[in-house]
């Protein structure tokens, strides 16, 4: 089973400085290791620096294909339909990994496959019932501790691409900024996502904000 990653950035403030997506990069590397990458970048708000940005991008991540997209949900739906990996980890580009992850992408998507797992996210806070995880129940699959929730956030994640493909794609609408997403598959109300690490488990990633250039 095979999994790519997709970072999802965009010409923020600070454009055409690329220092933040390349932190979570290398976060990203840090705890995973280098796989196969695509970056899907967004032109707004910034639209005025983003061909110097998207050049930054392309001179750093040369062995990446780097796509001009025009909203999260536009990237979103495109790295779905692009990709032939059976796995994606989808991954904004203001994010960095706390240290904290003890299983291995490999290991991590057998999981997922073994027990029909569409969704696994890294929680940005503790593994408790809070925001939008309205339904929270811990649980243990195959040695695995985890939390099942109803919410589909777009905090970093895995997905099974092959159930996006036949059973969540259209539900995900095509809108600008970074709407379009979870918010969509939430309000479903049939969705729910797997949480890494058992109940009160530490935070696993860290939001950098991208926006806070403003």
């Amino acid at each position: 089973m095979d999994i790519n990653l997709n970072i999802f950035t965009n010409s923020i403030q600070t454009a055409p400085d690329i220092s933040i997506v390349r932190q979570t990069y290398q976060s990203f590397c840090d705890t995973f290791g280098e796989i196969p990458t695509t970056i899907y970048c967004d032109s707004h708000p910034n639209t005025a620096k983003f061909p110097e940005y998207f050049k930054n991008l392309k001179e750093y991540f040369k062995n990446c294909e780097v796509i001009h997209t025009n909203s999260l949900s536009d990237g979103y739906l495109k790295s779905i339909k692009n990709s032939t990996a059976n796995y994606l980890f989808q991954l904004e580009g203001d994010w960095i990994f706390n240290g904290n992850i003890n299983h291995s992408l490999q290991e991590l998507i057998k999981i997922m496959y073994k027990n029909s797992i569409y969704h696994l996210r890294f929680n940005k806070r503790a593994n408790i019932r809070a925001g939008w995880d309205t339904i929270f129940n811990p649980a243990e699959i195959d040695g695995f501790k985890c939390c099942i929730s109803n919410n589909m956030s777009n905090n970093p994640h895995i997905i099974d691409r092959n159930r996006y493909i036949t059973e969540i794609i259209d539900d995900i609408k095509l809108k600008q900024g970074s709407k379009g997403i979870e918010e969509e598959l939430n309000a479903r109300k049939k969705y729910f996502s797997c949480l890494y690490g058992p109940e009160n488990y530490p935070a696993t990633v860290t939001h950098l904000d991208g926006r806070r250039g403003r």
